[in-house]
């Protein structure tokens, strides 16, 4: 769902003229082009598309760049992770996965009301979530063949984004433990705590697979990971099958890799059967990705089944909050019905009933072949996977 549109392209350029002015000395004079503000950018966060042209090894060139601005008045998230998204770009960088390269970081509001961040605006087809990729655009009209190439390569680059050891990487920094040890129970317990934020109201759909998870207390097993937090088809570009880059880190954190794993599987479970549509031919099934997903990391994907409810009850709220900013912001006439919040509670009760989760309110324990409890996240690093996983 797109941001309300707020800035005047040709202020903005000029804005943007007069902040390079002052960054000029390695550059030489910097001269921006038109500002474009893509109207299929959601509410986590707005982007200001233009070309620079400055002096480098004392000749000219012309720059593509992106000037992603942090949210403010229309946030999905309830808390500002800018500065941890920014510092993760700039670590993983150095990995040699593709990131977009960043070349300058804002702090202060004076310039756009908002810190900014300027990267790389990086060339490629992105798959659509409106319309959903399913149905129509780039991946809609591409060979069954290559559909499987394109998602494969996908599943490749988040393996390699959980293969970075977070501690040795420099990514420690995201391990903060108001919520208890880094697990799986602190990936739910601080997403709780902000439920208010959301505005999830009274779903008995959420009700019930919070009760759920509650019961659920996974053993976490082969050492926290790096998250992308947002992972999914919808984020990377791609370059012909290739991820050309991996967007949006606002959710980035650490914890067990399978949170990343089971929320890539459940964004495209989403955008086809959950929104009635058919899943697009030659793209690997769940079994599948899991498999390779496993290969490229060495380690096993365990309490899939957790995750995986997780994943829809964390989509079912986040939907409720979109939907409510969508009302606040007259973006749609009153009285409008969007349908991404039933549709994703609708998937959440799909999944739930797959997991044999009893009605709410039974106070019954989960019945997941996955559930072991524990509590304290790793027992130690490197641990071995438990056996029950999926």
């Amino acid at each position: 769902m797109p941001v309300p549109l707020q800035r005047d392209p040709d202020l903005t350029r000029a804005v943007l003229t007069h902040w390079f002015g002052g960054r000029a000395a390695g550059t030489g004079e910097v001269r921006v082009g038109p500002v474009t503000v893509p109207r299929e950018v959601g509410f986590s966060g707005e982007i200001l598309l233009f070309d620079a042209e400055w002096t480098e090894r004392g000749r000219r060139r012309t720059v593509p760049l992106a000037v992603r601005v942090a949210p403010t008045g229309h946030r999905v998230f309830p808390e500002d992770q800018w500065d941890d998204q920014i510092r993760v770009l700039k670590l993983l960088a150095g990995t040699g996965l593709p990131v977009p390269t960043v070349h300058w970081d804002e702090r202060s509001e004076k310039y756009l009301g908002a810190p900014f961040v300027v990267m790389d605006r990086v060339a490629g087809h992105v798959p659509a979530d409106l319309p959903s990729y399913h149905r129509q655009g780039w991946l809609a009209e591409q060979e069954p063949r290559t559909r499987a190439l394109a998602w494969n390569a996908a599943v490749d680059r988040l393996a390699d984004v959980h293969r970075i050891d977070p501690y040795a990487g420099g990514f420690g920094f995201l391990d903060r433990p108001e919520h208890g040890p880094v697990g799986s129970g602190r990936l739910l317990r601080h997403f709780v705590s902000r439920l208010d934020f959301y505005g999830v109201g009274d779903n008995p759909v959420a009700a019930r697979a919070l009760e759920w998870l509650n019961a659920s207390d996974p053993v976490d097993a082969g050492g926290p990971a790096l998250l992308w937090g947002d992972a999914r088809l919808g984020n990377i570009v791609f370059d012909g099958v290739e991820p050309a880059a991996l967007l949006d880190w606002e959710m980035t954190a650490l914890g067990p890799p399978e949170a990343d794993l089971a929320w890539f599987l459940h964004m495209d479970r989403h955008l086809s059967e959950g929104i009635g549509a058919p899943r697009l031919e030659g793209l690997p099934g769940r079994d599948e990705t899991v498999a390779r997903w496993e290969e490229r990391t060495g380690r096993r994907a365990v309490n899939l089944v957790h995750h995986q409810v997780f994943a829809a009850f964390r989509f079912c709220v986040v939907t409720a909050r979109v939907t409510r900013l969508l009302d606040e912001s007259g973006i749609l006439p009153p009285g409008v019905e969007v349908p991404l919040h039933r549709n994703a509670t609708g998937l959440l009760a799909t999944v739930l009933d797959e997991a044999g989760a009893p009605p709410p309110g039974t106070g019954s324990r989960a019945r997941g072949p996955v559930l072991q409890r524990s509590g304290a996240g790793w027992p130690h690093r490197g641990g071995e996977p438990d056996d029950g996983h999926r």
